[in-house]
């Protein structure tokens, strides 16, 4: 259902996600390290974490934009340049070439910049993926923000044991570099999810004709609740690990790819699910709106029970099942967004909906820090569950049916 150059072209782009998680997740790897050095408080963690967003926020919105009206394959090379060389910088603050916190600082904004690319990008060429097709084909991009967590927890451990952070930061962002090479090689399936092969292609839909149907609110508000809940995993989760249940590195790394696999095994297997019964003339609107909240609930779940819990065996047991149960929401958000969107607004959309939900790394590392530095980590796990099951619950009483938005407003 999908042609091999365009199959390769949606390969790339979850690569490129993946590397954008290893990327800017390598901070939240190397928190022990960087908080000890540097003498941050949680607060100021919080804060070195929320500031890639500063700049990702507005960065997915103008990408989006962008992706309806520029060449992807351009926009892409920029974008992952950028946060490559970025990534390559934090490998030398506080060595005398870039300054201590400042730098930090000034490095995860430049990230951020480049990182808003990727989703809006993916989703541009994933739109015109057969209906039947397009959960497993979303899994590039829900499935590379759980291989990058994963990749660079355990790889990223393995290098701060046996190098440092610093040289883990320089080894991710020359890693990311050698990606411009298949990709500036893969122009006939980029132009190809692009629609520059249609005969009679559609124009977008303005930008103010999105922001006034409901489902697009109700969808980013579920957006903005689903990845609070995934950037407390990424951020807090090894921290919580290490500081508050005292395990090593090497052990804060193989207990957090645990929820990593189980992330995307759950992506994976929701994914094909859906498409099978779609492909089987099951309805899609149905399907997808029972997997979501079976899945957040799910994980939910998981969040109120993990800071009580002890020992290996339930711990494990507890972070899998949280990681199974998140699995198919990203893969959801995407397909939803660009189901409702269709094909010619996607870009501009998936972009816009990205941006507003990223609101959540802005607000919610900052929160996390102040609630951990004055209540523990317990009341934040709590908090994070209930910010998911509200989003879970909004969409569900706006959005009764899942499909495509019938324009009204031609450019």
């Amino acid at each position: 259902m999908i042609s091999a150059p365009l199959r390769w072209a949606i390969i790339l782009i979850g690569a490129a996600i993946a590397l954008n998680y290893i990327d800017r997740g390598a901070v939240s790897v190397a928190a022990p390290l960087i908080k000890d050095e540097f003498g941050l408080s949680n607060e100021r963690y919080g804060l070195i974490v929320s500031s890639f967003y500063w700049t990702y926020v507005p960065a997915l919105a103008l990408a989006g934009w962008l992706a309806d009206r520029m060449s992807v394959r351009l926009l892409m090379a920029l974008g992952v340049a950028t946060w490559a060389i970025a990534t390559i910088g934090m490998g030398f603050v506080g060595t005398g070439l870039a300054g201590g916190v400042t730098g930090l600082l000034l490095l995860r904004l430049l990230m951020g910049l480049g990182e808003g690319v990727a989703f809006p990008c993916g989703s541009k060429l994933i739109a015109r993926v057969p209906e039947g097709a397009r959960g497993l084909a979303n899994i590039s991009l829900s499935g590379g923000l759980a291989v990058g967590p994963l990749i660079g927890t355990l790889a990223g451990g393995y290098m701060m044991a046996l190098w440092g952070w610093r040289e883990m930061f320089i080894a991710f962002g020359m890693i990311t570099l050698l990606w411009l090479v298949p990709w500036w090689l893969a122009r006939r399936g980029i132009e190809e999810g692009e629609g520059r092969q249609d005969l009679t292609p559609q124009n977008a839909a303005p930008l103010g004709e999105v922001v006034r149907q409901p489902s697009f609110w109700a969808i980013t508000f579920l957006h903005l609740t689903g990845t609070f809940a995934l950037y407390f995993i990424v951020g807090w989760l090894p921290l919580w690990l290490v500081k508050a249940r005292g395990y090593s590195i090497i052990d804060m790394s193989l207990l957090t790819s645990v929820f990593y696999i189980a992330q995307i095994l759950g992506g994976t297997l929701g994914a094909w699910a859906i498409d099978r019964a779609i492909r089987r003339g099951g309805n899609g609107s149905k399907w997808r709106r029972n997997m979501l909240f079976f899945s957040v609930g799910t994980a939910v779940a998981g969040l109120m029970l993990l800071p009580d819990v002890e020992g290996w065996p339930l711990l494990i047991t507890l972070i899998a099942c949280t990681g199974l149960g998140y699995g198919p929401v990203p893969n959801l958000l995407f397909v939803i967004g660009q189901t409702m969107a269709g094909p010619a607004s996607a870009g501009r959309w998936v972009g816009l909906q990205t941006s507003l939900g990223n609101l959540s790394g802005v607000i919610g590392p900052v929160m996390t820090g102040i609630i951990v530095d004055a209540a523990g980590y317990r009341p934040a796990f709590l908090m994070t569950a209930a910010v998911a099951a509200l989003g879970a619950l909004v969409f569900a009483l706006a959005v009764p049916r899942i499909a495509p938005v019938a324009w009204k407003l031609r450019r």
